[in-house]
Formats: structure tokens, sequence, C-alpha cells
């Protein structure tokens, strides 16, 4: 678009044709501040091209690794199963406020291996138009127990601890209840990704 003699780019302007689909992009945490684009490597649920515009993170099986629910503009949304992410341990917690709010949205979680120490938060509204699980996941690697668990409940801010629990299993702990529930998930069968 040109006023009184200087080119402005056109805001709403687009091609005929154009359709605003990409492929997606997945990158790996070295682990020493840096990332890697892994992207070509995982196949068409990356590479093939949508207008993808939310995210929603879970263990949509329930088999120890995370999954993901991407929403596609104009399209179905994408299930990424991840299939072969479970090789090492990890532990998985619902919490449930009493106090707090059911969800417990705003309570933190600190889990502990050896010299090694993790936080994470519940959280909601981390994507457009998505809501990822409620339940926090926490990679263990070969640590076959957590050390410690620690929950911090919004409301009263009073912290509940736990004590050498075995890997691979759901919990669930209910505020001023402690633990009660655990489940080890049983194994599922591979379905390709989308």
């Amino acid at each position: 678009m040109q006023i009184n003699g200087h080119v402005y780019p056109e805001i709403d302007g687009h091609d005929i044709g154009q359709t605003f689909k990409n492929p997606r992009l997945v990158y790996r945490n070295m682990g020493n501040g840096r990332f890697k684009d892994v992207s070509a490597e995982l196949g068409p649920g990356i590479s093939e091209r949508f207008s993808s515009r939310g995210a929603a993170f879970g263990d949509y099986d329930n088999d120890g690794d995370v999954d993901v629910l991407v929403l596609n503009m104009n399209d179905l949304p994408s299930l990424l199963r991840n299939d072969g992410g479970n090789k090492q341990n990890w532990i998985k917690i619902k919490l449930i406020g009493t106090k707090c709010n059911r969800t417990a949205i705003g309570a933190r979680v600190r889990v502990v291996t050896g010299s090694h120490a993790q936080i994470d938060e519940v959280h909601s509204g981390a994507s457009v138009m998505s809501q990822s699980d409620l339940r926090l996941h926490f990679g263990l690697g070969k640590a076959e127990t957590a050390d410690l668990i620690e929950v911090k409940w919004p409301t009263t801010q009073k912290i509940e601890r736990f004590l050498q629990v075995k890997a691979n299993q759901i919990l669930t702990i209910r505020e001023g209840g402690g633990i009660v529930d655990a489940v080890k998930p049983k194994s599922l069968p591979s379905v390709s990704a989308k």
C-alpha cells in the first residue's frame, strides 16, 4: 500500500492460496542450558503441515510418558502419542484440594532423587483453547524411588512430605489426607500417531 509516496506493508493483506500451515517444531533439552532441534527425527506427526494453535500435554494412555494433543485450525486435532519415551522411571501426582480449590491449582510439588530436585506447580490455561493434564509428571531417570515428595498447598501454605516413594506409579494425594491411591499403569498396545 502506498500513501503520500511512502510504501507500507498491508496488515490484513494475504496472498491467494496462502494457508498458514507449517510443520511443527520440537526441541530436546540437552541438560546444559541448550536445546537441539529434533523435529526432523520425529516423523509425520511433526513434519506434516497444519495451522496449529494450541497444545495440551498429559499422559493420555497412562503409560508413564507425556503425550500431546494439538489443536489445528479448521481441521481435526492431532494426538501425538509418545510410545517410546517411558524407558526411564517416573512418577505422576494427582492432587485433590480440601481446604484449597478441589483441583489444587497453585499447589507446588517438589520431588527429590539423590541430589536432583524438580519443582512443578498445578496450573491451568497454558495454551490457546487447551487445558493440559492437571496431574504433575516427574521424570526420575534411573532412580527407582523418589527420596522425597513435598507438597505445598496454596491456601494454607501447609507442607506435606512423603519419603521413599516407589517410581512408575500414579499417586493421588488428598490435602491433609496423604496418599489415598497409588496405581501402576498397565502396558497398552502401541498406536501410530497421526
